[in-house]
């Protein structure tokens, strides 16, 4: 079984992977704080750091491009609500917003 490990304040969680859904509704279906606002990629409260697993997640959405900066994108910085899994495979993030 694939699965996402979301790191926040709190701490480690390991949750099961469902392909197409964002990291910001994988961590709300499974009582993770992740902090957001407008799940829409402008307010960047969810911005989240890729740690393992890029390759089975979606493209840099349009959103990112405006939201963040291209050496965030380049270190591997995502927004949670703009980013997907698409693939099966072990991810891991970490919230970090501003």
């Amino acid at each position: 079984m694939s699965t996402i490990t979301l790191l926040t304040r709190a701490g480690s969680h390991e949750v099961s992977i469902e392909l197409n859904q964002s990291i910001v509704a994988l961590a709300k279906k499974n009582n993770v704080v992740w902090g957001h606002a407008c799940q829409r990629g402008v307010c960047a409260q969810c911005r989240t750091h890729v740690l393992e697993g890029a390759e089975y997640l979606n493209e840099v959405t349009p959103e990112e491009k405006l939201r963040l900066r291209k050496a965030e994108r380049t270190e591997g910085y995502r927004l949670g609500c703009q980013t997907k899994i698409v693939s099966s495979g072990t991810v891991k993030v970490a919230h970090r917003p501003y």
